[in-house]
C-alpha cells in the first residue's frame, strides 16, 4: 500500500481531523488493488511497492512537506509550452536531462538523486487515485455508524457543525474528479517517460494502459484524438483498445484483407513500405536472397508516401466511425444526478444514442467503400501487399472476364469472317462471268 503515514493523508486533504487514520487503510488498500494495480501492472506495481518502502526507510516521509524544492532558480528561463502533455514530453526528451531545465520539477533539489524524485513524482500520483477513489466510493460508510443494538447513526464531532446533503455530494463529486484527473496524469506521466528516459517503460509495458499498441491503426490517444474525440484522456483511450481492435479485425481486415492491413499498420508505426514485387532473380542486389520480400526505401518509391499516407488517413476515418458506432453516449450521465430525473435522462440520452450510432455506422460504410474504392485506383503503387487481398481478387478477376470476353468476341469475329469468306470463295468458284470465254479450238 502506497498510503502508510498520517501526513501523506493530510497532504491528500488538509481538512481530514481522522482520529485514527488507520482504519481508512482497508478502503484504501482495496481501492489500490482494484483501481491502481491495472493500471500500472503487476511488475511495475510490486516494484514501486518495494520502492515505496526503500524510500520511506531513507527519507522518513515523500510529502511535499519533506521532500521540497530548495528554492533555487533555474539556470535556463522557463519555455512556454502549448498544454501539459507537450511540457512533460519535453521534460523527458532526450535533449533535457538532469537537474534545471531538464528536471522533472521546477525548481532544484538537494541530495535527492532524479531517479528517487521520478520515483517519488510517480508514487504521489498513485496516492491520489486511491484516496480520492476510497473517497468517492466509501463516502456512505464513513458518515454512518453502527451502534450496538445494530441501528444506524451520523458520524460526526464534537465542535464542528454536520454537512448538509448538498456539501456531501460535492465532496463525492470533487473526489471523483481528483480520481480522474489522477488516472489521466499517471498514464501521461508513464507515456511521457516512455518517450523519455525509460525509467518504468519496461516493467510498464506488460499492463493493458500500456500507452501504444504498434497492432491498431490508434496506436495512442493522441492520435485517436485527431479521428474521435476523447479529449486527450488517456484512459478513454484505455477503454475502448477492446472496441478498436474488435472493429480493426471484424469490418476492415475482411475487407481489405490481412496483409494490406499489416502493411499500413507498419506504415503508420515505422514508416516502412512493402516490397514492389518478388522475385527470384534479385538482378543489381547482391545481398538479396531469392524470393525475399526486400521492403524499399521510402526515399526510392516515388508516391508511395502520398499514396499510403491517404489511405491510412481513409483507413483511420472508417475506424473511428465504426468505433463510434459501438459507444454508449449513455455513459456520460453524472453518477451524481438526482434519482428523480434520472430516467428520463436515460431515456432521452438513449434515443440520441441509436441515432447517433446509425448515424456513425452509416458514415463508417461509406468511408470503408471511399477506402476501397482508393485501393482498387492504386494497386500497382501498394506493391506486393495488396497481393491476395479481397479487392485485388475482384479486380483480377474482372479483369480475367474481360479477357475471356474480349477472346470470345475475337473467336467470333473470326468465325464470322471465316464464314463470310467461304461463302465468298463459293459465289467465286460456281462459274466464270460471262465476258470471260474460254477459246474456241479451231
Amino acid at each position: 500500500m502506497f498510503i502508510k503515514t498520517e501526513n501523506e493523508i493530510k497532504s491528500l486533504m488538509p481538512t481530514a481531523m481522522w482520529k485514527y487514520p488507520q482504519q481508512l487503510y482497508g478502503y484504501i488498500e482495496e481501492e489500490e488493488r482494484v483501481a491502481l494495480e491495472p493500471l500500472l501492472g503487476t511488475v511495475l506495481y510490486q516494484w514501486l511497492l518495494g520502492e515505496y518502502d526503500r524510500l520511506l526507510d531513507t527519507y522518513g516521509d515523500i510529502t511535499a512537506t519533506t521532500i521540497r524544492p530548495t528554492g533555487k532558480a533555474r539556470t535556463s528561463p522557463e519555455v512556454p509550452y502549448a498544454d501539459v502533455t507537450e511540457r512533460i514530453e519535453h521534460l523527458h526528451s532526450g535533449a533535457v536531462r538532469r537537474r534545471g531545465h531538464g528536471s522533472l520539477f521546477s525548481e532544484d533539489y538537494d541530495d535527492v538523486p532524479v531517479e528517487d524524485l521520478q520515483t517519488i513524482r510517480l508514487i504521489r500520483i498513485c496516492q491520489q487515485i486511491e484516496f480520492y477513489k476510497m473517497i468517492s466510493h466509501k463516502a456512505g460508510l464513513l458518515t454512518v455508524s453502527f451502534n450496538d443494538g445494530g441501528g444506524m447513526n451520523t458520524v460526526s464531532a464534537d465542535g464542528y457543525d454536520e454537512a448538509d446533503e448538498r456539501a456531501k455530494d460535492r465532496v463525492v463529486k470533487d473526489a471523483w474528479m481528483s480520481a480522474g484527473r489522477s488516472v489521466d496524469s499517471l498514464l501521461l506521466f508513464l507515456e511521457a517517460d516512455a518517450k523519455g528516459e525509460r525509467l518504468f517503460t519496461e516493467k510498464w509495458q506488460e499492463a493493458d494502459a500500456y500507452y501504444l499498441h504498434q497492432d491498431l491503426l490508434f496506436q495512442t490517444a493522441r492520435v485517436l484524438n485527431e479521428y474521435l474525440p476523447v479529449k486527450g484522456e488517456r484512459m478513454a483511450y484505455v477503454e475502448l483498445v477492446r472496441d478498436i481492435r474488435y472493429c480493426q479485425n471484424t469490418y476492415l481486415k475482411p475487407r481489405i484483407g490481412a496483409g494490406l492491413l499489416k502493411a499500413v499498420v507498419e506504415w503508420a508505426n515505422q514508416q516502412t513500405l512493402p516490397a514492389m514485387e518478388v522475385s527470384d532473380n534479385t538482378a543489381g542486389d547482391t545481398s538479396a536472397t531469392p524470393g525475399e520480400d526486400v521492403s524499399t526505401p521510402l526515399a526510392d518509391r516515388e508516391g508511395s508516401r502520398e499514396i499510403f499516407d491517404e489511405l491510412l488517413s481513409l483507413l483511420r476515418t472508417a475506424l473511428a466511425f465504426y468505433v463510434e458506432s459501438r459507444r454508449m453516449t449513455v455513459t456520460s450521465i453524472s453518477p451524481f444526478s438526482v434519482a428523480s430525473s434520472r430516467s428520463s435522462a436515460t431515456s432521452s440520452y438513449q434515443k440520441e444514442d441509436r441515432l447517433a450510432r446509425r448515424d456513425s455506422m452509416t458514415d463508417a460504410q461509406q468511408s470503408m467503400a471511399m477506402a476501397c474504392a482508393y485501393i482498387e485506383e492504386h494497386l500497382d503503387a501498394l506493391g506486393q501487399a495488396a497481393v491476395g487481398t479481397p479487392i485485388y481478387n475482384a479486380v483480377r478477376a474482372r479483369e480475367e472476364q474481360a479477357e475471356r470476353e474480349r477472346a470470345c468476341a475475337c473467336a467470333a469475329a473470326e468465325r464470322r469472317r471465316s464464314e463470310a469468306c467461304k461463302l465468298n470463295g463459293r459465289k467465286l468458284f460456281t462459274g466464270f462471268p460471262a465476258t470471260h470465254r474460254t477459246p474456241e479450238r479451231s
